[in-house]
C-alpha cells in the first residue's frame, strides 16, 4: 500500500497563521491519555494579523489542525479518532473559524531502511507496508518529526476534493506492494 505524508502547501504565501497556540497547547499534551486536559484550556487563538489571510484545509505548524471539512472526511476513515475544537478568530474582521485539533494514533511501522542523520531527524523515511497496514491516519513512533500519515485511499479521497493548502508527498514503503510494484516496473523495462 502506498502512504503520503500530510503537510501544508507553503506555496500560499498568506496562510492564516494561529498566534499563542504553542503556548497554550504543548505537545506533550498531544496524546489519548492527556487529551482529557485539553478541555481545562482555552483553545480560541487569535491569527496573525494580514492585509489578507487564507483559510487554508491544514495548518501544519506549530500544531497540526485541521478545517472541518478535512476533520469529516479524516472521520470517515477513521471513525474513533480523537479530536478537539480550535477556534481561529480574526477580531479587525469579526471572523472566527472552526479548525480541528487531531490527535492520531502513533504506530510502531519504520522499516529497518530507515535512515537517520545524527543528530536523530530523519535522513530516509521508509515505512514497514504490514505495520502500517491497519492504519488510515496516522503518526510514525520513533521519529522526531511530527509528520501525520494518511494511506492511499484517504490521500485519493482528499484529491478528489476542493481542499486548499494540503499536499501530500510519497513516502517510501517496505512489503508486499512495493515489491509487486518493483517488479512491475522492472518487467515492462
Amino acid at each position: 500500500m502506498n502512504y503520503f505524508i500530510l503537510s501544508q502547501d507553503e506555496r500560499i504565501s498568506n496562510a492564516v497563521e494561529p498566534v499563542g497556540l504553542s503556548k497554550v497547547i504543548k505537545k506533550e499534551l498531544l496524546t489519548v491519555e492527556r487529551m482529557a486536559e485539553l478541555d481545562e484550556l482555552e483553545r480560541q487563538f487569535p491569527v496573525l494579523d494580514k492585509s489578507e489571510n487564507v483559510y487554508i484545509d491544514f495548518i501544519e505548524k506549530p500544531i497540526a489542525l485541521l478545517a472541518d471539512p478535512v476533520k469529516q472526511l479524516v472521520e470517515k476513515y477513521e471513525p474513533h479518532l480523537p479530536f478537539k475544537a480550535v477556534v481561529l478568530v480574526d477580531m479587525p474582521k469579526l471572523k472566527q473559524t472552526l479548525y480541528w485539533l487531531s490527535i492520531p494514533p502513533k504506530v510502531a511501522c519504520l522499516s529497518a531502511q530507515t535512515e537517520f542523520n545524527l543528530d536523530g531527524t530523519l535522513k530516509k523515511l521508509v515505512i514497514d507496508e504490514t505495520l502500517a497496514a491497519p492504519y488510515t491516519f496516522f503518526q510514525i513512533e520513533g521519529i522526531k518529526e511530527d509528520y501525520i500519515i494518511v494511506n492511499i485511499e484517504l490521500a485519493e479521497s482528499i484529491l478528489r476534493r476542493s481542499f486548499r493548502g494540503i499536499r501530500l508527498r510519497k513516502v517510501q514503503t517496505e512489503g508486499k506492494w512495493n515489491e509487486i510494484l518493483h517488479f512491475r516496473v522492472c518487467e515492462t523495462t
